[in-house]
């Protein structure tokens, strides 16, 4: 049975934004929203920065299929994305009549952003009939407050412009925010109806109020404000005065659909229910978008490393390689890893082959620093060399004597693991970098790995110590400063390195700072995916964000990289070295 809708079908007709704190139910209603939608086939897209939308595609037990959209990226895509395809999903969007999801689900601030810059005016250009966009957390792509970034301002700009001016276009926006104070207010008071679930923050409670006052009645708005902080997830007020609906207090149904914005099991299996779609258009407007995607996926790029390390060492111990074999080695790396980037060439694709070729270097360097070249012959010995001092009575000119030559050092190869006796300081980072790599991280910093072990990375310890690994053949260099296992590398390191779980992680970073920098770090993880400003870090642990100590309690943790600023002077976010892909 098709649940009724409980607002008015005017409503949707114009842009509606909703607003609640975490686990107000905001997401649900927003689900409600679009589920309609599409049951009347509007076309709809979602834009989806968590990367929990994908539930649509099946029924609410998972056994039986639920709405036929795209998904571009994602754990569950239908077409790989990068940050570079914007432009290209845009004009697939405002050309056709087909309903897509773009999961943008652990992605970097950077490449969020980038990918947005491409989309949002391409969109714009090209749209062309009736069409819903979906935002949600739309604070990342409209954000309220000072702006020291430019893409960020361009961003901004955009996301106003297609509230403002995208209904002449024939786009309707609905969005939704956990964070209603960071929205910024040109968005919100394009929106004409609100609908606004529990919030108890000072803050957002005036984020609603200053809608009610530019778009409503501030009198009647006092029952809306008063009874905010006691609404349960169901419910919601919604007000929409244009269409003269509310405000009226409304008990939303839930969604008819996959619950994916619950936490999914580890082991969870692939649903039953699917609805299938046709990609043959897609894929093939999007070929170059997915030669990249495919190109530069890091598991492929990993197991192509690890397959050649097996063959050079194999070929190593049975009779040491020569150059020639090395070259040949090399030369098939080298086609294999370009054959997509050549196919992405022939769809004039060239800024993504130029994006390719960091991660070829990469491999290149790594099999290079696998290998030690044979023994090289010895140089002759100069030839002796007549002493050309001036003569006297009682000396006479005498040769030179012959320097020694060195000896030639032996061929290193990689050692089995009951070869290598690594113990202490070096023990503790060789299992550093193991639990970072079965994580996803397979290329940390050294940096990374300094911070987790708690020595710093510019002393002459820390370089012998790297030496001591990279002498048994256990890691392997590569460049800006990053470094990677061997297969001896992970044999030999500890194998209960991996933290079971993404608290116990925290966890361990907490310990590594401690005092007041660990506190500064669990109001920025609590931020996650936001970001948060500097000031309310500060204002959270009771320290003046101004001041030198604070920059270098932020230094401990931007060092090893598990929070970046998104902008220069901005606020800051955690990293993936926090919300690792495998523990996510």
């Amino acid at each position: 049975m098709t649940p009724k809708l409980l607002i008015p079908e005017a409503a949707l007709t114009q842009h509606v934004i909703v607003l609640g704190k975490t686990g107000s139910g905001k997401s649900s209603k927003l689900r409600v929203l679009v589920e309609h939608l599409l049951r009347q086939d509007r076309p709809v897209c979602i834009i989806d920065p968590k990367g929990d939308w994908w539930g649509l595609k099946s029924s609410a037990d998972g056994k039986s299929s639920g709405f036929p959209i795209v998904i571009f990226g994602g754990e569950h895509a239908d077409v790989p994305l990068n940050a570079h395809a914007g432009a290209h999903v845009a004009e697939l969007v405002a050309t056709g009549n087909r309903s897509c999801l773009i999961d943008l689900g652990g992605w970097m601030v950077g490449e969020r952003t980038r990918f947005f810059l491409d989309f949002a005016p391409t969109l714009f250009k090209h749209a062309r009939g009736a069409r819903h966009l979906v935002i949600d957390e739309v604070h990342n792509f409209a954000p309220k407050g000072k702006i020291l970034d430019l893409d960020a301002g361009n961003m901004l700009h955009w996301a106003n412009r297609l509230a403002s001016e995208g209904r002449g276009k024939g786009l309707t926006l609905i969005a939704a925010s956990q964070r209603p104070q960071k929205v910024h207010n040109d968005f919100l008071t394009s929106c004409e109806t609100l609908i606004a679930c529990r919030v108890i923050h000072k803050a957002d409670r005036d984020a609603i109020k200053d809608w009610i006052d530019g778009c409503a009645d501030p009198a009647t708005g006092r029952e809306v404000m008063a009874e905010l902080a006691g609404m349960k997830r169901t419910e919601a007020w919604v007000w929409s005065p244009e269409i003269e609906f509310g405000p009226a207090r409304i008990t939303f149904p839930m969604f008819a659909t996959y619950d994916s914005f619950k936490p999914q099991a580890a082991d969870a299996r692939k649903l039953k229910g699917w609805a299938a779609v046709d990609l043959e258009e897609v894929k093939t407007k999007l070929a170059g978008v997915v030669a990249e995607a495919e190109a530069n996926d890091p598991k492929k790029l990993k197991a192509m490393v690890v397959q050649l390390q097996k063959e050079l060492r194999a070929a190593q111990q049975q009779s040491g390689p020569t150059p020639e074999q090395v070259a040949e080695i090399w030369s098939a790396a080298a086609a294999e890893a370009s054959a997509a980037a050549i196919d992405a060439l022939r769809t004039e694709a060239r800024p993504h082959i130029e994006k390719l070729q960091p991660a070829v270097e990469a491999l290149a360097h790594a099999l290079l620093n696998g290998w030690v070249p044979p023994v090289a012959p010895a140089r002759p010995s100069p030839r002796p060399r007549e002493n050309i001092r001036p003569s006297s009575p009682n000396r006479v000119a005498v040769a030179a004597p012959a320097p020694r030559a060195r000896p030639a050092p032996s061929p290193r190869s990689p050692k089995d693991a009951g070869d290598v006796a690594i113990g202490g300081t070096p023990r503790k980072m060789l299992n550093a970098m193991a639990m970072l790599d079965a994580l996803g991280v397979t290329e940390p910093t050294q940096a990374t790995v300094a911070g987790w072990v708690g020595i710093s990375s510019k002393t002459g310890t820390w370089r012998n110590y790297m030496s001591e690994l990279r002498g048994n053949a256990l890691i392997v260099d590569l460049p800006g400063k990053r470094t990677m296992l061997t297969d001896a590398g992970r044999d030999v390191a500890d194998a209960a390195n991996t933290p079971p779980t993404l608290d116990k992680l925290h966890d361990i970073w907490r310990s590594k700072l401690g005092g007041t920098a660990a506190k500064m770090l669990t109001v920025i993880i609590e931020a996650y995916p936001d970001s948060v400003m500097k000031n309310e870090i500060g204002e959270a642990v009771g320290i003046d964000h101004t001041t030198g100590t604070f920059r270098n309690y932020l230094s401990e943790m931007r060092g090893p990289g598990i929070i970046e600023d998104v902008s220069r002077g901005g606020p800051v976010v955690a990293t993936e070295l926090l919300f690792p892909e495998g523990l996510r």
